[in-house]
């Protein structure tokens, strides 16, 4: 397909006191893009003016700043200052590979103009090396092998989408009403699950990754007890609203299963007569929740229900050793 010459795009990185060397890759990346941007928006949440210091001299770089709100206020503040008709967002520790945008834009055609454009992404490490990380390589596998059929599905069993991929068409976020601070940091996912639930179109590219995922020491996403809490909120939330039966399963399997997995973390701090009690709920919501017939043709209840098992036996393990380990903590 022909790129459509008049397509304009909005870059956002929403910063928080950055580090310089991750920072101005990801900002080169974006400026040097084949299929240039229209401007790139930067909204530093809170953090130190620094990062100004940084910046090439191009006038297509646009800075504001507000109080700390968090990631998802900064990217609706963003979304609000953008004048291009397509809008993608990069984390301020990533970075996207040259022809990110001119292969995405490539896909667009004028009568669907109004949809998601994703990608797969690589993951580095501090020093840009690629590592294949465990449990990482399904979600590209889940990527690679979704279709617009199974895509809202695929996305419920697991995000698969990292955030520095998408090419959204702006009014995706007027329809939608762009991301929910309260679910931070799965307000991606929450998103995405909405936007797919409103009937938006998802395009893959399925070629190559276009997007950097970077591994290191400072990742939100290795803060377990807050990553398991926000997943919750989005399954919740989700459930809240008037979705398929098999969709409404596989999210009442999935907040069985990480209400489990928030059970571990309680047990790690000892607070067992507290894990025992909530055990004993989250037991009978699940084996409720993986008793429903809706899934049964779906690849992803077999998966589950795996999950669960595993759990409910490591679970049920701990609740007897709770009890020894209460009386020898006395």
């Amino acid at each position: 397909m022909e790129i459509i010459p008049t397509i304009s795009v909005s870059a956002v990185i929403t910063v928080y006191n950055p580090e310089q060397f991750y920072f101005e890759k990801a900002v080169s990346s974006v400026l040097t893009q084949s299929y240039g941007v229209k401007e790139l928006v930067l909204v530093n949440d809170g953090g130190t003016e620094s990062y100004r210091e940084w910046l090439p001299d191009d006038r297509r770089v646009k800075c504001y700043t507000r109080m700390n709100g968090g990631v998802a206020a900064a990217r609706n503040f963003a979304i609000q200052q953008c004048t291009g008709e397509y809008i993608a967002f990069l984390d301020q520790d990533d970075f996207w590979y040259p022809d990110k945008l001119h292969l995405q834009t490539a896909m667009l055609q004028d009568s669907e103009k109004l949809c998601v454009i994703l990608s797969s992404a690589d993951i580095v490490g501090e020093d840009d090396e690629v590592l294949v990380l465990q449990g990482r390589e399904s979600k590209k596998n889940r990527f690679l092998q979704t279709t617009p059929d199974t895509l809202l599905f695929q996305l419920a069993f697991e995000n698969f989408i990292y955030s520095s991929t998408p090419l959204f068409h702006r009014e995706v976020f007027s329809i939608t009403g762009g991301f929910d601070p309260y679910t931070q940091p799965h307000d991606d996912w929450d998103i995405y699950l909405r936007i797919a639930l409103a009937g938006i179109p998802f395009y893959c590219y399925k070629e190559k990754p276009l997007s950097v995922w970077r591994v290191h020491k400072s990742n939100a996403s290795k803060n377990n007890r807050k990553m398991i809490q926000s997943k919750c909120r989005v399954e919740k939330k989700i459930l809240q609203m008037s979705i398929p039966p098999a969709l409404r399963s596989l999210l009442r399997t999935n907040l069985g299963i990480d209400n489990l997995r928030r059970l571990q973390l309680i047990y790690k701090t000892q607070r067992y007569a507290c894990f025992r009690k909530l055990l004993c709920r989250y037991l009978i919501e699940v084996r409720d929740y993986v008793s429903t017939e809706e899934l049964t043709d779906i690849q992803a209840y077999r998966a589950q229900k795996d999950r669960v098992r595993k759990l409910v036996m490591k679970s049920c393990l701990r609740y007897a050793l709770s009890w020894y380990m209460q009386i020898v903590k006395k």
